[in-house]
């Protein structure tokens, strides 16, 4: 399940960050639209997206902060 559809993410985006373009390190697959929230999306593909650990902590749905996106949206 989970570790699939990371790899699936990690390869299709060529473990590259898709906001500041590092390639390898400690990268993370981001779920664009919250895990918690859209459970039908959780391993789609088109759902994540490759991100390095500094820019996955500045997205607007990291941690707690995606009850305020909830809000917001």
């Amino acid at each position: 399940g989970y570790v699939l559809w990371r790899t699936a993410v990690f390869m299709r985006d060529n473990y590259t960050c898709q906001k500041c373009n590092q390639r390898g390190g400690k990268l993370e697959a981001d779920h664009i639209k919250p895990f918690a929230l859209f459970p039908e999306l959780r391993l789609a593909i088109d759902n994540g997206r490759t991100l390095c650990k500094a820019c996955h902590k500045q997205t607007e749905t990291y941690g707690r902060r995606v009850e305020l996106w909830r809000i917001a949206n």
